[in-house]
Order: structure tokens, then C-alpha cells, then sequence
């Protein structure tokens, strides 16, 4: 979820490491955060963790996001997998699947780690199979429904209203016209067409996988939330197909779109700008909580770790409430943790709060990653015009196919 946050060039950093022989060296993999590598919070944390343990020195690569999901792969099947990694939560329950990774539950039993640590839907994206495969780092919610104030007091539109299926749809028409969008929907290949398009269908009480694994597209809530999501393609520019978040984002600070969907992630940017901004959490239809998707990352340790006793204690330092708000660029995972870095960094903390405790999980699917792709071309043909009924149908064969 933060590949523009990435280097487009494969870049590994090692950070420094003077070792003495009976150190354990602890090697430590991470997606990579800036041009340097690991942020400098992260690097003041590797060393206080040192500070602290006496005997482990910590190996740090950092990895850009494009090729990282790779590299670990060809690390777990060569036998050189690092003791401890950041991974995607998507990516989870197919590392959990392939034995890559140790269950954590007997450990975070005995460490007193408990789900109410951390945002449930944080923790259930750890949780695969019946087992807890990682803990949670960080974390973000798509979507909020950003806006500009100044577009929607001009066009008569009050912004509690957007929050609903209703009101967003009414506000779109309001504020479409004169080289102006209402909304800024995309379908381009990427991530961020599957969390926004799954916030929908969890608001509108749709699932995308069932219980049993089996495709939930096809429900009456799902196609719903399907059909609301093409009536809403005459208030977006034009080219959805081939626009991302990106480009939405590049019109919405030019003052041509009014209303655009993104994690908080998005607030840094927004409070550079001299836009008139501010945000709701997410659609839903009336009366119904709006429920984002969630994003982020977890830490899990690698089934041949030699130095598994090093690895628990560095992954409960990272997530600890006194460090875990100091090592992200996203939103702790830890519930105390995030609190204090909301209020401290971002405009609306009791909203993001909010959206954070509601949010729920993509599918926690071995094959995620065909999954999402079957979504993105699902999204392409509701908003090229399908029966949204007949695309959802489309879309389950595919993904019914994969079991």
C-alpha cells in the first residue's frame, strides 16, 4: 500500500554492523521507508533495541516495495530467509501456508500479548488458519473521504452528507461541471482499486471471499455495493480504467475534484498544501457504519531462524507502546501507541481512531494475490458498463477456480 512511498530502483541497504564474535547477529528485513533506507526513527530503535540486549546486533536490508515480496520468497527457498521481516498483510497466509513462518501464539501467550493491543482488524490480519502468524506494525485505512470544503460550500453541499451512499451520490451531481469532478474513482491495475472497491462492498455488508473460502461477490450486498460504484461514474474524470489514487490525488491538490478516497496516509501531503480540506470516514448507506479496508504490515519470524529467542524480543521492542509510534510512517498498529501519534501528527484523531477500530482485513487467502487481480478486473467491467450482477458473476468463476 505504499509503493509511492518506494524507490523505483532496487536499492538493498545494509546498515552497519560492527559485531564481535559472540554477538548474535539478528538479521532484520524491511520494506524500504526512505531514500536512506530505514527511517531515522527506525535507525534510533535498532540501536536503543542493542542497547538494551547486549549481545545482539541487528543486520538491517531494506528492500523498495516493488521487488520485496520476491526477495524474501527467494530467501525462504534458498535457505537464507532473514530471523525477522516485515510483511505485507496480504501477504501473510501464503508464507503461513508454505511453512516460511512460525506460529507466534504460544509466544505472545506467554509475553501477555493480547488481541486488544492492537486494532482488531490489525489482529485478525495476523491470524490465519486458525493461528497467529505475526504482529501487527503499522497500519492505514482505505478510505477516508477527503474534500475540499471550499468546492462543496460553493455547490451547496454539506459534508457530514458524503459519509452516506445517498449523500455522496447527490454531492457527485452537485459538484460535476465546468472542468470540475465530483469523485475521484479509478480501475487502474493496483491495490488501491481492490481496498477502495472493498470498502464499499464490506459498508454495504458484502464479502468478498466467504467464510469457507468460496467467492462472496455474487451476494445481494456485494453486486449492491457494485451497482452503487458504477452510478457513481458520471462524477469522475474520464479514463478510470488507467487512473490511480495517484491521479486522483495530482486533481484534487490542482482544486478540478472535490472528493477523493485515501488512507490518512494522505494527510502529510494535504497539510503542505493550501487546500481547504477535511474528511469523513468512508460510505456506507444510511443508517450502516462505514467500514474501511484495512492496509499495512506485520513482523513474523522465519521458521529456520537460527536465533528465534533474538527475534521475539526484537519484534515485541518494535511494538511496544513506547516505540511502536516512533518507528512508523504509516499508523502503530498498537492501539495506545496510535492514539498518542494521531493526536501528535494528524488533523481528525478521534475519527481515524474510529475508522481504525471498524476497518476490516482484505481476504486472508494463500492466493491473495490472484484474488486481487480478478478484483481489478471486475472493477474495469463495472465501470466500463457490465450488469454489475453478470461482473460479479464473471469474477467468482475465476476466483472459485483457484481452490
Amino acid at each position: 500500500m505504499k509503493t509511492s512511498l518506494m524507490l523505483a530502483t532496487a536499492i538493498g541497504l545494509m546498515l552497519p554492523v560492527a559485531a564481535h564474535a559472540e554477538d548474535i547477529v539478528l538479521k532484520f528485513w524491511d520494506n524500504q521507508q526512505t531514500e536512506s533506507g530505514l527511517s531515522q526513527y527506525q535507525q534510533e530503535a535498532v540501536k536503543s533495541f542493542e542497547a538494551a540486549n547486549p549481545g545482539i546486533k541487528v543486520e538491517v536490508t531494506t528492500i523498495p516495495y516493488p521487488e520485496y515480496q520476491q526477495r524474501l520468497l527467494t530467501a525462504v527457498q534458498g535457505g537464507n530467509a532473514p530471523d525477522v521481516s516485515t510483511v505485507d498483510q496480504i501477504w501473510v497466509a501464503a508464507f503461513a501456508a508454505a511453512g516460511a513462518i512460525d506460529p507466534l501464539d504460544d509466544l505472545a501467550k506467554g509475553a501477555g500479548i493480547t488481541a486488544d493491543t492492537f486494532f482488531p482488524g490489525a489482529w485478525a490480519s495476523a491470524n490465519y488458519d486458525g493461528k497467529l502468524w505475526g504482529i501487527p506494525f503499522n497500519v492505514d485505512v482505505w478510505q477516508f473521504s477527503f474534500y475540499n470544503d471550499d468546492l462543496l460550500k460553493a455547490a451547496g453541499v454539506d459534508p457530514a452528507s458524503i459519509a452516506t451512499f445517498e449523500g455522496l451520490k447527490a454531492a457527485g451531481e452537485k459538484l460535476t461541471g465546468n472542468g470540475k469532478y465530483g469523485i475521484g474513482l479509478f480501475a487502474h491495475k493496483g491495490e488501491d482499486t481492490v481496498v477502495v472497491m472493498d470498502s464499499f462492498i464490506f459498508s454495504n455488508g458484502g464479502k468478498v471471499l466467504n467464510d469457507d473460502g468460496s467467492c462472496g461477490l455474487t451476494s445481494d450486498a456485494s453486486v449492491g455495493a457494485l451497482a452503487y460504484l458504477q452510478s457513481l461514474a458520471p462524477y469522475a474524470p474520464a479514463g478510470m480504467a488507467n487512473a490511480g489514487a495517484g491521479d486522483m490525488r495530482e486533481l484534487f491538490l490542482n482544486g478540478s475534484l472535490a472528493i477523493e478516497f485515501w488512507p490518512a496516509l494522505e494527510q502529510p501531503t494535504l497539510q503542505k498544501s493550501k487546500l481547504n480540506w477535511d474528511f469523513v470516514n468512508g460510505t456506507a448507506p444510511e443508517g450502516k457504519t462505514p467500514i474501511g479496508t484495512y492496509g499495512g504490515w506485520n513482523l513474523v519470524m522465519y521458521a529456520n531462524s537460527p536465533n528465534k529467542e533474538a527475534a521475539w524480543k526484537f519484534i515485541q521492542f518494535l511494538t511496544q507502546e513506547d516505540v511502536n509510534g516512533k518507528v512508523v510512517d504509516l499508523v502503530p498498529a498498537n492501539v495506545k501507541a496510535a492514539d498518542a501519534f494521531l493526536k501528535a501528527n494528524r488533523k481528525g484523531p478521534e475519527r481515524i481512531m474510529e475508522q481504525l477500530n471498524n476497518a476490516a482485513p482484505r481476504p486472508l487467502s494463500p492466493r491473495y494475490l490472484e484474488v486481487s487481480d480478478i478484483q481489478v478486473t471486475l472493477a474495469q467491467d463495472v465501470f466500463a458498463g457490465m450488469d454489475p450482477k453478470e461482473a460479479a458473476t464473471k469474477a467468482c468463476a475465476a476466483i472459485d477456480a483457484l481452490n
